[in-house]
């Protein structure tokens, strides 16, 4: 009796004193770790940096390891970090009631980071079924507050952003790049996937580097997305060569502020069945962002199949020169079988579809369809470009004859 007394006596304290690294459920067998609300925001944050931490250093890291958020709101004192995070599933439990995660009242960027998760030299992430929740209602203006951001990929590789949920962030929701600690140069982000998310008064998506000797992204999908009530744009910006191959195609951007699709210095860009509506500024903005590193780009860019209406105005491609005078003239231009209609330029000088700034060599505007513009400038080619094609496009259901330069 002695002996059981007091092995129920040992047992009930060393319960006593499990140390807070283990409030996570391990399960070794299953390759799970299940998270839930703490008792505390504090309590939260350690929890979910802790089980992070175990699976950044487990063994078999290149068996797939699943992180489940339990239903609840997940309210966070400081940014969660996974450096190094490799082969796993980040998932709310139950996808009909996803985990939130929120940012504390009174959050401090200054001693708590920008981010919620921040996710740096991974490999083979997948972020699904998660909300992510901001700070900035915009009620007062639509100016971006710089410290509010929400999920940050920098350099990794191979990850999938699935069926997740932005709300209410100041500046980026969502941030692809490559991250300005890493010791290569340029670009080192690769093979994202972003599919079927959903952002809604947001500032921007972003792909711009916090330094200027690393680049944004390459090689990324974003498909079936919806943007809602965006003050910035969805932006793609790199600040070096090798920001390049990037799909764009089937997303939804209703209502913004600023520009809806904005590109800088980006290289293969395919631009394909999207819809772009109720914005103030340029549905497509596609331009020279003047920065320190000079290269080429704007080759092999495809917008195509897209519907554009009601925005101040359409496409703009402007491959203006770098401060210096240094340009280079971009090839394989295609601009085919888009619908713009209700172009209001405010300026009342600017075309709806508008290629500008410098030469281009083998541009194609073809088949494009425009209706109730405006200023009735419909679509203009920098002079000088080569091989260029205008053909097949109508205004208000009328065959559209190129005027000659």
């Amino acid at each position: 009796m002695f002996r059981k007394s007091f092995r129920l006596s040992l047992l009930a304290l060393l319960l006593l004193h499990v140390p807070a690294s283990f409030a996570y459920q391990a399960d070794k067998t299953a390759h799970t770790v299940t998270v839930s609300p703490g008792a505390t925001p504090a309590a939260t944050t350690t929890d979910l940096r802790n089980a992070f931490g175990f699976l950044i250093s487990r063994p078999d890291k290149d068996t797939q390891w699943t992180m489940k958020f339990n239903p609840g709101k997940y309210t966070l004192t400081g940014q969660v970090m996974a450096s190094g995070l490799q082969n796993t599933i980040v998932t709310s439990s139950d996808l009909q009631n996803p985990a939130q995660l929120v940012k504390i009242a009174g959050w401090n960027s200054a001693t708590s980071a920008e981010y919620l998760l921040y996710f740096r030299m991974c490999q083979k992430v997948q972020l699904l079924g998660m909300e992510f929740y901001g700070q900035t209602d915009f009620a007062q203006n639509t100016n971006p507050f710089w410290p509010d951001q929400g999920v940050y990929f920098g350099s990794c590789n191979v990850v999938r952003v699935d069926g997740n949920k932005f709300y209410n962030f100041g500046n980026a929701a969502l941030r692809v790049v490559t991250d300005a600690r890493d010791p290569v140069p340029g670009v080192n982000s690769f093979k994202t996937m972003v599919v079927n998310n959903l952002f809604n008064n947001i500032y921007q998506t972003a792909t711009t580097a916090t330094d200027t000797v690393h680049g944004g992204t390459a090689q990324s999908t974003w498909l079936k997305n919806t943007f809602l009530n965006l003050r910035g744009s969805v932006k793609f910006a790199t600040r070096t060569a090798g920001g390049q191959h990037i799909e764009f195609f089937s997303n939804v951007i209703n209502g913004g502020d600023h520009f809806g699709l904005e590109i800088n210095n980006y290289t293969d860009f395919k631009i394909q069945n999207n819809t772009i509506q109720n914005i103030k500024e340029v549905a497509m903005n596609i331009y020279t962002a003047n920065v320190p590193n000079q290269f080429n780009w704007g080759d092999d860019f495809i917008i195509s199949g897209n519907t554009i209406k009601n925005v101040g105005r359409g496409i703009r491609y402007a491959h203006n020169p770098y401060s210096s005078g240094y340009q280079n003239i971009p090839k394989n231009l295609v601009i085919d079988s888009n619908i713009l209609t209700d172009v209001h330029d405010p300026l009342n000088f600017v075309p709806a579809i508008w290629v500008t700034g410098g030469k281009v060599d083998i541009a194609k505007i073809t088949n494009n369809k425009l209706s109730a513009i405006s200023n009735k400038q419909y679509l203009d080619v920098a002079a000088g470009s080569t091989n260029v094609s205008i053909q097949g496009n109508t205004v208000d259901g009328a065959a559209y004859v190129a005027k000659d330069k």
